[in-house]
């Protein structure tokens, strides 16, 4: 399996604090089937040394431990860029990077809003050739209460990750019944783990695997791990299903006599 959002790296974001952290993140990763890991630190606040140069030196550091330690992961760097209206000139600069220098942008919007140039900044991205994956749409609010906003992006050519951890359950009932909504409506394309540790956001797939399958299939679910992130990584051009719009079930309500 491949997981192609993942703060593994130590002591850069709010995941792995130490090496210590990113091994043990690592070796339950290998455990669970995974083999190859996008690095995708969030760029929130980096300092001026921080870009991309500096993501692709730790990644090698982190690899050369690995590979020392015989755990049989193959890292790549990426990076989790949070949406800003000057993402265009960030990009430019290498303070926000694709994954693994291909087209492909994992995009992050704030968990609580759906800022006013979140489609001027897509179009902006597209334009320049770049096709963003939206991270974790199941976890925003706002997407939450309107799911046909990620309808209108997929229709748009942006892809979607959902988190292995929402299908299980780990971010709550709501945030489960999107993630399942988003696979029944052809709104997502890859299952990730946007792991952080190993309490809570763990380095670990087959769990959401499984409840996807539920909902998509086995090979349909087994793909959104393999087939389509290693598509990503190669920077080919993903073929998806059409999406469909989503229609909330009417409630109705009769009133006594």
């Amino acid at each position: 399996m491949i997981d192609i959002h993942s703060h593994i790296l130590p002591g850069i974001d709010d995941g792995a604090q130490t090496l210590d952290d990113s091994l043990a993140m690592a070796e339950v990763a290998a455990s669970d089937g995974v083999k190859t890991i996008v690095a995708t630190p969030h760029n929130v606040g980096w300092d001026a040394s921080y870009n991309r140069q500096r993501i692709v030196s730790l990644v090698a550091d982190l690899q050369a431990e690995l590979d020392a330690r015989r755990i049989g992961i193959e890292l790549v760097p990426g990076v989790e860029a949070y949406i800003a209206p000057d993402l265009i000139e960030q990009l430019r600069a290498g303070r926000a990077f694709t994954l693994g220098g291909t087209r492909y942008l994992l995009l992050e919007l704030p968990l609580s809003a759906y800022p006013i140039y979140t489609e001027q900044v897509i179009f902006e991205l597209q334009v320049e050739g770049i096709v963003p994956i939206l991270a974790h749409p199941e976890r925003n609010a706002v997407i939450q209460e309107d799911p046909n906003i990620l309808f209108n992006l997929v229709q748009r050519g942006v892809l979607s990750q959902i988190t292995a951890a929402s299908l299980t359950g780990a971010f709550g009932p709501l945030a489960r019944e999107r993630a399942l909504v988003f696979l029944e409506h052809n709104l997502t394309h890859v299952i990730a783990s946007d792991a952080h540790g190993l309490s809570h956001r763990t380095p670990v797939l087959s769990g959401g695997v499984s409840e996807a399958a539920r909902v998509v299939g086995e090979e349909r679910a087994r793909a959104m791990v393999t087939a389509v992130p290693a598509a990503i990584l190669r920077d080919e051009e993903i073929e998806i299903e059409p999406p469909r719009e989503f229609h909330p079930q009417r409630r109705w309500f009769w009133a006594g006599a």
